[in-house]
């Protein structure tokens, strides 16, 4: 079975199946107004360079993973916080109380998985929110071979997906998180350890390592 990651990002034995592209808005803001910022994806920091934003911000920067993490640092973000867990709930939860004493931005796509904005401003948190890029339907000329596993990284992820194929018996999908688990069929649907994208890949070549011995044995996973 091929393992398939709709996701533009490589990994060994893992074809990308891109079924979307990300456009930046053009925007301006002054970080300077700000003591938080939060970032729940790696677009939203790839939105302040292509914007050519001023990273004048001696703030807090709130990551969701350590992924977006990373990449704050890299732009010269020393003040990064992360929750113990890759979920803007997670990270509602472990720093509200944090976001209650600061004057907080959200940099956000406009497809969003939880509205943490909501539950930001029923929390009593001053906060500005700006939707900075969104993610275009493409489609893809590829033609995934069937039975395969799929890794999803997001909801609409999964609807992009569906717009394009259906699933077929013997499919295996594995979801980042569980909002995206929860828009696709419970039968063959597996979570990782761990929300990070190489867990799902780790789980992705289990399975398909399984499925080949099954198949030797003539039996089923």
């Amino acid at each position: 079975m091929k393992i398939y990651l709709l996701n533009e990002t490589p990994f060994e034995g893992v074809e990308n199946l891109i079924l979307s592209r990300v456009k930046f808005y053009d925007f301006s803001v002054d970080l300077s107004r700000f003591d938080a910022l939060i970032c729940t994806s790696k677009n939203a920091l790839k939105a302040l360079e292509n914007a050519k934003i001023p990273l004048h911000f001696d703030g807090v920067l709130y990551a969701v993973g350590q992924k977006t993490a990373q990449a704050a640092r890299r732009l010269g973000f020393s003040r990064v916080r992360v929750p113990s867990r890759a979920y803007a709930a997670a990270l509602f939860e472990e720093f509200r109380t944090e976001f209650k004493g600061r004057n907080c931005l959200y940099l956000r796509g406009k497809d969003v998985a939880w509205d943490l904005s909501a539950a930001l401003r029923e929390a009593g948190v001053a906060l500005c929110e700006m939707v900075v890029y969104e993610s275009e339907f493409i489609g893809s000329a590829l033609r995934p071979e069937r039975p395969g596993i799929f890794i999803f990284t997001s909801p609409l992820g999964v609807e992009n997906f569906l717009r394009s194929f259906s699933f077929c018996a013997g499919d295996l999908c594995v979801a980042l998180g569980q909002s995206t688990a929860e828009k696709l069929p419970r039968e063959n649907l597996f979570l990782p350890p761990e929300s990070s994208l190489a867990s799902c890949v780790a789980l992705a070549k289990r399975l398909r390592d399984l499925k080949c011995d099954s198949k030797d044995r003539g039996g089923e996973i």
